[in-house]
Formats: C-alpha cells, sequence, structure tokens
C-alpha cells in the first residue's frame, strides 16, 4: 500500500535483524516491559499476540553436553506435543519448532522464565518468538493516533538471550515538536531503547506508485 501522507518509521536496517532489550535480563522483567508497553501505548494487549513460535535446538558440534539439549527438547515435546522437526542448514543441528495458540501464551512463557537459566549453546536451546501487530495510541487520552495508515509491529525473543525487532509507523509529516513530544511520552514504556539514526521519513513518490524515504538529524529539529 502506497501512503497518502508522510509519516515517520522507525525500523532496523537488513544487515541487523535484532536489538537488545531495555536494561533487563531475567524473561519475568522482560514480558513485564513488553506487557506494560502494549497496554498503554497500543491497540492490543500481551494476551492477543499475532503469532506465537517455540523452537528447541539440538546441540552443535562444538557444543558440550550435547544430551541436555536432547533432554530439553523431549521436555518441551511433553507440553507442546510433537511439533516439527527440521534441519537448520547443512552441517548445522536440527530444531523442532511448535506453533502456538494464544491459550498457550502463559504456559510458555512460564516454561522460558521457570527453565532459567538456560545452558549455553550454539543455537537456542530453546526460544520462544511473540509477534504483534497494533496502532499506536495517544496515552494520556487512551485512544488510537489518526491518520496511521500503516499498522506497526514488534517481534519478542524469550531465551537464554532475549531480543526485539519493531517497525512503528508513526503518523506524523515530519519531526516536529509534536513528534519529539510523543516520543519522549513513550520512551520510558518502549522496552528498547529507539535509535534515533534509524528513524526515516516516509512519503509517496511523485508517480504515487512508491513510497521513498529519507534520514533525517533528530536533534537539529
Amino acid at each position: 500500500m502506497i501512503s497518502t501522507n508522510p509519516f515517520i518509521l522507525y525500523t532496523l536496517p537488513k544487515s541487523r535483524t535484532t536489538q537488545t532489550l531495555r536494561n533487563k535480563t531475567k524473561v519475568e522483567e522482560i514480558w513485564q516491559s513488553v506487557a506494560s508497553f502494549l497496554s498503554i501505548c497500543t491497540t492490543t494487549n500481551e494476551a492477543t499476540p499475532f503469532s506465537i513460535s517455540l523452537t528447541a535446538y539440538e546441540a552443535y558440534k562444538s557444543d558440550k553436553n550435547p544430551e541436555l539439549a536432547i533432554k530439553i527438547i523431549d521436555n518441551t515435546k511433553s507440553l507442546f506435543g510433537e511439533g516439527q522437526t527440521a534441519r537448520i542448514a547443512v552441517d548445522y543441528p536440527n530444531a523442532t519448532t511448535w506453533t502456538l495458540e494464544n491459550k498457550d501464551l502463559k504456559k510458555a512463557i512460564e516454561y522460558i522464565q521457570n527453565g532459567q537459566p538456560w545452558p549455553r549453546y550454539f543455537f537456542g536451546p530453546i526460544e520462544l518468538l511473540i509477534t504483534y501487530d497494533f496502532k499506536l495510541t495517544e496515552i494520556d487520552r487512551k485512544i488510537e493516533l489518526p491518520n496511521q495508515e500503516y499498522t506497526s509491529s514488534i517481534m519478542i525473543w524469550l531465551g537464554r538471550r532475549s531480543f526485539c525487532s519493531a517497525d512503528l509507523y508513526f503518523p506524523f509529516n515530519e519531526p516536529n515538536k509534536n513528534f519529539i513530544n510523543y516520543l519522549n511520552k513513550i520512551d520510558k514504556y518502549l522496552p528498547f531503547v529507539i535509535e534515533h539514526k534509524y528513524l526515516r521519513i516516509g512519503r509517496p513518490n511523485k508517480t504515487k506508485t512508491a513510497n521513498v524515504y529519507s534520514k533525517f538529524t533528530l536533534s537539529a529539529t
């Protein structure tokens, strides 16, 4: 879909797929931070993800105690069923993935939380991926920000190491005072730090056949 109006997009570059979560390492702390952001700043909440998947990995050839990775896979199967097993790539180990329903979310979170600290392996040994789609809201009035043509999203990986990746579409024509004020309002609720260098202004091209993007320096506005 080609935009009608200019907008501001926050997204990571193709060379960098994830970023760390803000000042938190325990799953329960990370999850509380994500839940607060979703309930306060978006039109969704933690109980209504777009998708949930759980992946457990066999040990890589250089990993010690490979039997422990097999035990984790067996324990996960006992809770969530057989899943689907496939090789990651040539010379890499197998991974078993479970596609979960929303009703399984609480059980999956508790499983990842209670397994801490997970052993150190080249892959995994287990990761829970949760995705959310939403529109941004006005925090003070608890209503959807007007003129949002695109749906924002966030992906959260929980496991031994936890990461996120977000695409945030801000319905502001330019990085003006209104945008800066809004960014400052939601900043304390964001589970990650917005890196200003990845903010872009998007707008339709002259022929309205595609969106084009340009950089800006926030501090200069």
